[in-house]
């Protein structure tokens, strides 16, 4: 109660020297008008102070009245204590640092709830992955068939470059190939490469009377038995027709070459069947050897096909060739 009439008094004092300021300067201000004007003027200023005196003293006993109530020190228990919000049926929950293990538990469910988003993203690449996985298997499936069906196409067609369609035996082509690489093996090693050029006696025959159908299965006959008395680091080709030649790397010497003609011979003296009919049937061997008789393919073939004819003129058959014999 002292402070706030205290105060009251200060700003009463206050207004009261505003309000004197106030009256000199609009009284200076009126100077020229007359005493009567002057005398109102005194009663307005008057009435204007007491107005702001009365409402500045009732604002300040509001605010000490409000200040002396919340500095009031309520009576609990018999004892003086500062004032307390009054206590409900239900208590205030404690706020965060009052409970350490709640925190803690808050804490580790937001954790483990983060983990839990993590892993169900991590489960959702990686069934993305396994998918990507499964696609690219099934592609690279299809890319090793299709390789391998290239591949096999691409086999087929070496093979075709290079082998006889009827027989299966290498052709003009592998032969030449053959030839060069074994004429060069022969030079390093100093030694020798045969050819033998075959010709079947009274082939023709065999077309005119059977077919060429059977022909050509007996052509298939003479072309396993070539393959099969010769080794096999020698080539046995279809040169054309009935005409075969049979190619021997690194032979000793010339006597070697005349004695695997013979070995032909005996083999190719055995009865051939072709659908239910016997046919016995010879052949004319020419021979070459490289470097004696020459020292290219071409040479080599032209000087073992002469030595095929002369063959065919000293063994006594007519020029029509030798009729085989065929018994049904």
């Amino acid at each position: 109660m002292t402070i706030g009439f205290d105060i009251r008094c200060e700003l009463e004092h206050t207004l009261e020297g505003q309000s004197e300021s106030l009256f000199n300067v609009h009284a200076a201000a009126n100077s020229h008008q007359t005493i009567e004007t002057e005398s109102l003027d005194l009663d307005g200023a008057a009435s204007y102070t007491q107005y702001a005196n009365a409402e500045t003293g009732n604002r300040f006993v509001r605010a000490g009245a409000a200040r002396k109530e919340s500095m009031k020190i309520p009576t609990v228990n018999g004892a003086r204590h500062p004032a307390v919000a009054p206590r409900s049926g239900l208590q205030r929950p404690p706020g965060p640092s009052a409970d350490p293990a709640s925190a803690r538990l808050k804490q580790a469910l937001s954790a483990l709830a983060e983990l839990n988003r993590a892993l169900a993203t991590s489960q959702q690449h990686l069934r993305a992955a396994e998918q990507r996985i499964e696609t690219l298997g099934k592609r690279d499936s299809r890319i090793r068939q299709r390789f391998l069906r290239l591949a096999q196409k691409a086999a087929q067609v070496r093979h075709v470059a290079y082998h006889d369609e009827l027989t299966g035996l290498p052709n003009r082509s592998l032969l030449l190939d053959r030839f060069t690489q074994a004429v060069a093996q022969a030079a390093r090693q100093d030694t020798q490469v045969a050819l033998l050029f075959l010709d079947l006696d009274g082939f023709k025959t065999v077309n005119d009377r059977l077919g060429h159908a059977a022909g050509d299965k007996l052509l298939q006959q003479v072309a396993g038995r070539l393959a099969a008395c010769i080794r096999a680091s020698d080539t046995a080709c279809r040169y054309g027709g009935d005409e075969f030649v049979i190619m021997l790397p690194e032979v000793d010497r010339q006597e070697s070459a005349a004695t695997v003609a013979e070995k032909i011979r005996a083999h190719l003296v055995a009865p051939f069947v072709v659908d239910g009919s016997t046919i016995t049937l010879t052949a004319s061997i020419g021979t070459a050897v490289y470097p004696v008789d020459g020292q290219n393919y071409r040479d080599l073939i032209h000087q073992s096909d002469i030595g095929m004819y002369r063959g065919k003129a000293l063994s006594g058959a007519p020029p029509s060739f030798p009729e085989p014999a065929i018994r049904s």
